[in-house]
C-alpha cells in the first residue's frame, strides 16, 4: 500500500470515528450536536418555531439527484411577515466529500469574520431572493401565498449569514439572522439619505441574536420535532449551504 493510499484510508477512519455515535437533535429549544463541533446553539430571543431532519440536495455537485446532505435545521421567529427570524442549521456531507472553503452569498456585503460563543463564522449580509428562499413560508406566509399567484412578494428580507466547516470540513453550520428590509431601502450598498447606519445597526442585531455554548445532554436525550412542514427543501441547496468537493479519486490498481 502506498503512502497516499494509506494516508486517505487513515483519513476515513478518522471521519468514521468522529461520526459513530453522535447524537443532534433538540434539548428544550436549543440545537445540540454531540459530534465536532460538540455545541449546543439557539436563538436568544426568539421563540422557537421548530426543527426537523431531512435531506438537501446539492444539485452543482454532479453527483446524479443531487449530493444528499444529511440537515437538521432549527428556526425560530413568530412567523409573522414582520419579525425577524433565526435558523441554525447543520449539514453533513457523505464519505468521499468535503465542503468547499467558500462561505458567502452572491452579491453579499460586509464579509467579515465573527466569533459566537467559542465558534468562529466567516460572515456576510444579504439580500434574500424571494424566489428560491426556503424559508418564506416559514416567516412570511402572506408573501409565499402572493408569490405562488405568480406575484411579487409584498417585502424582501435582509439576511446576515454566519457560516463555518467543523469534523475534518465533513460538517457545516449555518446560522441566519433575518428581518424584512424597510421599503424605502432598494438597495444595500446604496442605503438613502438619513439611513447610513442601518446595515451596521442590523449586523449587531445579528451578532447578538444567537447563545452557543457547551453541550448539556440530559440523560432523557433528545427530542426531534418534526414540525416544519412549510420548509422548502429544494431550496436547501448549494446556493444556501454552499459548495462540496470530492476527495481525489484513488487509482486502486
Amino acid at each position: 500500500m502506498n503512502m497516499r493510499m494509506a494516508s486517505i484510508l487513515c483519513l476515513l477512519v478518522m471521519l468514521a470515528a468522529c461520526t459513530a455515535g453522535q447524537q443532534r437533535g433538540l434539548v428544550g429549544d436549543t440545537y445540540v450536536s454531540s459530534s465536532q463541533p460538540a455545541v449546543a446553539l439557539k436563538a436568544r430571543d426568539l421563540p422557537l418555531m421548530g426543527s426537523v431532519a431531512g435531506t438537501s440536495r446539492l444539485t452543482s455537485s454532479g453527483a446524479l439527484g443531487g449530493l444528499p446532505i444529511d440537515s437538521w435545521i432549527t428556526v425560530y421567529g413568530k412567523g409573522d411577515g414582520a419579525s425577524p427570524l433565526a435558523i441554525v442549521a447543520h449539514g453533513e456531507v457523505p464519505n468521499g466529500w468535503y465542503w468547499d472553503g467558500i462561505m458567502r452569498q452572491p452579491f453579499s456585503i460586509d464579509e467579515g469574520v465573527e466569533t459566537i460563543g467559542d465558534l468562529g463564522f466567516q460572515a456576510c449580509t444579504y439580500v434574500v431572493s424571494a424566489k428560491r428562499d426556503a424559508f418564506l413560508p416559514l416567516e412570511d406566509p402572506e408573501g409565499a401565498r402572493i408569490l405562488a399567484q405568480d406575484g411579487t412578494p409584498p417585502r424582501r428580507w435582509l439576511a446576515r449569514m454566519f457560516a463555518n466547516r467543523f469534523n475534518f470540513d465533513n460538517d457545516k453550520i449555518v446560522l441566519e439572522y433575518r428581518e424584512p428590509l424597510p421599503d424605502d431601502i432598494t438597495s444595500i450598498t446604496a442605503l438613502p439619505l438619513g439611513r447610513a447606519d442601518y446595515i451596521a445597526a442590523f449586523e449587531q442585531r445579528a451578532r447578538e441574536a444567537f447563545a452557543a455554548g457547551p453541550v448539556s445532554i440530559p440523560a432523557s436525550g433528545m427530542t426531534r420535532a418534526n414540525s416544519l412542514g412549510a420548509l422548502q427543501w429544494r431550496y436547501l441547496d448549494e446556493i444556501f449551504w454552499g459548495t462540496v468537493s470530492p476527495y481525489d479519486r484513488m487509482d486502486w490498481r
